[in-house]
């Protein structure tokens, strides 16, 4: 009786085991940082302007038309959130308000006061200049990493990269264009 027990069991296991293997097509890792066309970071965030500090968790998901990024603070406290459709159209959400436009850069200055260059930091997340404007990077001599990106009026500083299916990305960095200052500690990386 228990031996019969005991393959009923193993070849339940088998059988489950291969109806949960993925169906889809399996896409590649991307070769090179600025191929990377879709991502999530995770961890946490530290935000100063002139008259505010904030910090909490974030979450941002990005791909070549759309993004979502939220921020909340400890406790669930101070949650803002801002995406972008694929339409374009941009949504802000805070304190129990709901904003719409066209772009998330002016979105969050109008509403929050913050200076915040969604579109270049998208590039900076990744190590990358924004290729839209004219930057000065400082490179690792050793690494090849960059140490600091000039560009727009911002510096970005890199502290500490990580690999990501065999990629470095970045781990910590600073944005500032002072009075402003983004200070973020990126926990996880998915990338495709």
């Amino acid at each position: 009786m228990n031996y019969r027990v005991l393959s009923i069991l193993a070849l339940t296991a088998i059988i489950s085991a291969c109806s949960s293997r993925p169906t889809g097509p399996i896409t590649p890792p991307p070769e090179s940082v600025d191929a990377i066309s879709k991502w999530e970071t995770s961890g946490r965030v530290g935000i100063r302007t002139q008259n505010d500090a904030v910090s909490g968790n974030f979450n941002w998901q990005k791909d070549p038309n759309t993004f979502a990024l939220s921020i909340v603070g400890p406790f669930g406290q101070g949650a803002t959130y801002m995406n972008q459709a694929s339409n374009g159209v941009v949504t802000l959400e805070y304190e129990d308000k709901v904003v719409t436009g066209n772009n998330p850069a002016i979105l969050l200055q109008q509403e929050l006061g913050w200076a915040f260059p969604v579109e270049q930091v998208t590039y900076w997340m990744r190590g990358l200049a924004y290729p839209n404007s004219a930057s000065k990077i400082t490179k690792d001599p050793e690494s090849q990493l960059p140490n600091t990106i000039e560009q727009d009026g911002w510096k970005i500083t890199y502290s500490n990269f990580t690999e990501v299916e065999g990629l470095s990305l970045p781990q910590k960095m600073q944005v500032s264009n002072p009075p402003f200052r983004v200070n973020l500690i990126i926990n996880q990386w998915t990338i495709q």
